[in-house]
């Protein structure tokens, strides 16, 4: 984890034995088997360059379609591209690999969301949203 941080004043107001568990809970998610399994799917498909190249070409196409429909002239050969590209995407080891420990991990860590906000009493993951913000 990285300790170079910016304390704030909210973070000076928070005791030491708290900002410790906090350290030592972030570390433990950190190194959680859900966790590491994304972060090694995610090495393995930022070094294939063949996904890559599938998931940027389907951005852009998919970026070209909204386009598209914004200006109401929608090109059905590029809805029939998009589709291939998702059929391709969808037998590309790496890419669904990938998709796959994302989902567990999420998963994972709306369980621990779920433990600590029922020993809390509150949506614990509601506590780290920015106020005034839309998201």
């Amino acid at each position: 984890m990285d300790k170079d941080f910016e304390i704030t004043p909210a973070v000076n107001a928070i005791s030491i034995p708290m900002m410790e568990a906090t350290s030592e809970l972030a570390e433990n998610l950190a190194q959680s088997e859900p966790l590491l399994r994304y972060q090694a799917a995610d090495r393995r498909l930022n070094a294939d360059p063949e996904a890559k190249k599938l998931l940027a070409e389907f951005s852009e196409l998919q970026q070209k379609i909204r386009a598209q429909h914004d200006s109401g002239t929608i090109i059905e050969s590029d809805i029939h591209q998009l589709r291939e590209l998702q059929r391709i995407i969808s037998t590309n080891d790496a890419i669904q690999d990938q998709r796959m420990a994302q989902e567990l991990a999420v998963a994972f860590l709306r369980e621990v969301n779920q433990e600590i906000s029922n020993l809390l009493g509150v949506d614990f993951a509601s506590l780290t949203r920015r106020s005034g913000g839309c998201c």
